[in-house]
């Protein structure tokens, strides 16, 4: 479960700062984007989102050997891993038993902090909510701070997200039009959305229908982690093989090591 946590997180990120939509796609687009981690001594690394009709490949700058790609025509997710030459394939049953089983678990967890004293369930309560997010899970609220000032050309405005009364990330947002898209581009992203929802059951895509994230800084424990900003958005027709597993790559099991 661990490994499909760090899966789901890595997409989030990636999501983030892009947009969900729901009318129908009306051409390719590519958004090139710059991934950095804020530790002083780390460089830029390149990142890019593709879209075509109801294909998505995101381009991950935290880790140039993976990529994703969601096949709306297919209803499945590919995690392709360029240097094993593997890829892991989820599909909306997979996700359905994933969540069954993270019930399951919630549940004989349950029964076991009732044993517990107050202050020792209240610890793993609060452990089990970041672990094992459900309904239940704290919600991100947003804060507009007025101008973000200019991002790559495109006017902004800046928010805070905040959970829990702690900060967990600036935006930027810039309006559609003056990005040279409409929301309408990125209808696939809702498609896709829904196979995280439940795992990811945040408020973030809130934002959506403020204008299109084009940087976003996220903290830990107060302090700036990482940097994600657009740099460019190309409407462009993206070649069929970008959304293919490449040929002789095998399949593995999500959270197996590759040949178990």
């Amino acid at each position: 479960m661990k490994s499909f946590r760090t899966i789901a997180g890595a997409l989030v990120l990636g999501l983030v700062i892009t947009v969900l939509a729901g009318r129908p796609v009306q051409a390719g687009i590519t958004i090139s984007q710059s991934w950095l981690k804020l530790d002083g001594k780390s460089e830029p690394a390149a990142a890019a989102i593709r879209i075509e009709k109801d294909l998505i490949r995101l381009e991950m700058g935290s880790s140039k050997d993976v990529y994703f790609i969601y096949r709306g025509d297919k209803q499945l997710f590919w995690i392709v891993n360029l240097k094993e030459k593997t890829y892991t394939e989820m599909t909306e049953k997979d996700f359905e038993d994933m969540m069954a089983k993270m019930e399951q678990a919630k549940k004989q967890m349950a029964a076991t902090l009732e044993k517990m004293p107050p202050e020792q369930r209240k610890m793993m309560e609060d452990m089990m909510k970041k672990m094992m997010p459900g309904a239940d899970a704290p919600k991100t609220e947003f804060k507009s701070t007025g101008s973000g000032g200019k991002i790559n050309g495109w006017n902004t405005v800046k928010y805070e997200a905040i959970r829990e009364g702690v900060k967990r990330s600036d935006i930027w947002l810039a309006e559609f039009n003056g990005v040279g898209v409409t929301d309408a581009d990125f209808a696939p992203f809702k498609h896709m959305a829904k196979y995280f929802e439940k795992f990811s059951p945040d408020n973030e895509w809130k934002l959506q229908d403020k204008g299109m994230p084009v940087k976003s800084i996220s903290y830990k424990d107060g302090k700036p982690e990482f940097q994600t900003e657009v740099k460019s958005v190309k409407k462009e027709a993206q070649a069929a093989s970008l959304f293919e597993v490449p040929a002789g790559f095998a399949m593995k099991k999500l959270g197996m090591p590759p040949g178990k």
